[in-house]
């Protein structure tokens, strides 16, 4: 072969694989910047639904806690009496005059709402589903809303309390809904009407700037604001199909104003935006209304959820970083091109020589691929065709707890996912890794994976078909470690649950707990039973010996009824000293004789605060659930009255429903119930 030939045969091929490596490295480099703008991205997303949730949460609360309120159910009542008695919608005089009292008596509440709560909205809504006040603007009143409000029309139906976006004729935003409910002498509740909050949220927004420092905008769609919302309420209006419900940084008005934004899809989507000489990483997907929410996908979102941030640094990192990897090859290719021209010129034995230096350059760049590798916050593993691991980063044997030569060239199903958390076997045609290798299609989700003790840990995993020549070739798996995210979550919900004082469930959620216990007797029968207690004389140990040490007393309780039920019954604190026991799968007897050592438990237990013995002592309630019980109310009611013969008959001891006892006592109730 002529030399001349060689030379550039030999110069096009050394071009070709250097222009790979700078085509390699510049791929990953920008790769290795998407794959932190996702996890943003993801963390983002994640603090927004989270901080979202509990905002839903607080707003159905407080609607809630006010909806409880005597005065407030008698109001309504008499609203409803006034509009019905006189016609029309705004009711007459009789309701202007309920509607004044109304007013006067939440005056102060109001403004205490405002000041601790950053209240913004609060309406009473009489039972038709007329507007009978706006705290907030008290001359407008009368207008019907349950054709523009679902949330209305199906705490109407069913009475539970309810929260979420939604857009009235005065109001856009955070809403939480609860039903007015009035006792009757017949020992039955009537709905009168609905307690809606509303919060301003700018409120979610500051917390979300404070947690990540971050810009957040909500956007509604203006064919949602049109038409249902007054115009003198609506939010600012930045372009035709856009209006602002919140927003705590100036920018998304502008993009607005240029055209720049769109309607946000279901899934979060990340986009890159130049912006005045400055990078944004702009995530936008749909803020779903109350309605939206409850119908999924079959129902149109209400706007855009946006959230950006300033990554101006970072991109001119991934620029510089660019120039280095194109000056390092070029470099590199420079030096291997001479090495190979003075090789081929002056002595063939310099040949093999030169050939191990450029082998040598080669693995240098390979050895730094290992090392960006490692770098990376993220495990990260590629598998070959066979399914069999070719490289692992060394955060993912962090994660895993392997040793390199323990997992090259090992199935990943079989090292790090052949079983759930709950200890059965994961199949491998059910496995994330495998499916992809057979169909070529990316993936990504959470799933469990294994470390080499044995333990489980949740992870966010998004897998990469690798594609050569049009042939499926492997896959690189990127996976994050999501514990701490699940933690929080679980915290969040551990608050929204527990009783802060004394570590029992709290009133709604015993309830909920009450109410999944009779429908799965409907559904399956079996026995089940409630206990009601109350301490005896509770209110003298407070003024006796102070409400820290009642307080302590309620705590020793609850400790002493933990200690004698199982872990699958439930106590709850249903107000003031007084707690319910939920006990599935037990009977009437079962329920008796725990009842009993749970009374002689607390007998013989007294609190002990410095060298004071406080004694105490507890009457119980017993009744048991019957597959007819619609409601959560019918078993209370039975445990009440059982709780109150207990009373009756001298505290300090258990006593089961009796109806003679009920009839004789409540003769009227008795005979309606």
């Amino acid at each position: 072969m002529p030399y001349r030939f060689v030379v550039l045969l030999s110069s096009i091929v050394l071009a070709a694989i250097f222009a790979a490596i700078g085509r390699y490295w510049y791929w990953h480099t920008n790769e290795y910047f998407r794959l932190s703008l996702d996890a943003d991205m993801e963390r983002f997303y994640s603090v927004y639904t989270v901080q979202s949730e509990v905002f839903s949460r607080h707003s159905r609360a407080l609607a809630y806690s006010i909806a409880a309120n005597d005065e407030i159910q008698r109001f309504i009542d008499e609203g409803n009496i006034a509009v019905h008695a006189e016609g029309g919608h705004d009711g007459g005089q009789a309701a202007a005059r309920v509607r004044r009292e109304l007013l006067d008596y939440m005056r102060q509440q109001w403004t205490d709402l405002r000041a601790q709560h950053e209240l913004q909205h609060l309406h009473f809504i009489l039972a038709d589903g007329v507007s009978f006040l706006r705290m907030e603007i008290p001359s407008i009143f009368g207008d019907s809303l349950l054709k523009i409000r679902p949330m209305l029309a199906d705490i109407a139906r069913d009475q539970h309390p309810l929260s979420g976006l939604e857009i009235g004729h005065a109001y856009a935003g955070m809403v939480g809904m609860a039903a007015v409910v009035r006792p009757m002498p017949e020992d039955d509740l009537r709905y009168v009407g609905v307690v809606e909050v509303g919060f301003d949220m700018s409120g979610l927004l500051k917390r979300l700037d404070r947690q990540l420092d971050i810009g957040v905008a909500l956007l509604l769609d203006s064919d949602r604001i049109e038409g249902t919302m007054w115009e003198r309420y609506q939010p600012a209006m930045e372009s035709r199909q856009h209006f602002i419900l919140a927003a705590n940084r100036p920018e998304a008005g502008e993009w607005l104003k240029a055209g720049l934004l769109s309607s946000g899809t279901r899934t979060p989507q990340s986009l890159l935006m130049d912006w005045q000489g400055r990078h944004f990483q702009l995530i936008a997907f749909a803020l779903d209304d109350y309605q939206g929410k409850r119908d999924g996908l079959q129902s149109k979102p209400a706007g855009t959820v946006l959230l950006w941030h300033d990554v101006s640094s970072r991109v001119g990192k991934l620029q510089a970083e660019h120039i280095t990897d194109i000056r390092n090859t070029l470099i590199a290719y420079s030096v291997t091109q001479l090495g190979l021209l003075l090789l081929l010129r002056f002595s063939r034995r310099e040949w093999d020589r030169r050939l191990k230096q450029s082998t040598a350059t080669i693995e240098s760049l390979s050895q730094r691929n290992t090392l960006l590798l490692d770098a990376a916050a993220d495990g990260i593993c590629g598998v070959n065709r066979e399914g069999n691991i070719t490289f692992i980063n060394r955060t993912a044997l962090t994660m895993h707890g392997f040793k390199l030569e323990e997992v090259l060239g090992k199935n990943p199903h079989e090292l790090f996912h052949h079983h759930g958390p709950d200890g059965r076997a994961y199949l491998a045609e059910n496995c994330m890794f495998m499916q992809t290798l057979k169909d070529g299609e990316a993936r990504e989700g959470e799933e469990w994976l294994i470390r080499r003790d044995g333990s489980c840990f949740p992870v966010k995993i998004t897998i990469t078909p690798i594609f050569e020549q049009g042939q499926k070739n492997g896959a690189v798996v990127v996976f994050h470690d999501i514990t701490e995210q699940r933690n929080r979550q679980d915290a969040l919900l551990q608050l929204a649950t527990t009783d802060s004082l004394t570590g029992a469930s709290n009133r709604r959620h015993f309830l909920d707990q009450l109410d999944a216990e009779l429908a799965r007797q409907r559904r399956h029968g079996g026995l089940a039973s409630l206990l009601m207690t109350d301490l005896d004389f509770f209110k003298r140990i407070n003024d006796e010996f102070g409400h820290a040490a009642g307080d302590a007393v309620l705590g020793h309780f609850v400790h002493i009824v933990r200690q004698t039920v199982r872990r699958s019954d439930v106590i709850g604190r249903m107000g003031g000293e007084e707690f319910a026991i939920l006990l599935p799968g037990d009977g009437i007897n079962g329920a008796r004789e725990l009842a009993e050592r749970l009374r002689r438990a607390f007998e013989s237990n007294p609190v002990k605060i410095g060298n004071v013995l406080i004694p105490a002592t507890v009457s119980i309630g017993i009744s048991d659930l019957r597959a007819d019980d619609m409601s959560a109310d019918a078993p209370l009611h039975r445990a009440d009255e059982a709780l109150y013969s207990a009373k009756e008959a001298g505290r300090n001891r258990t006593a089961l429903y009796d109806p003679a006892w009920t009839r004789s006592k409540f003769p009227k109730t008795a005979q309606t119930g």
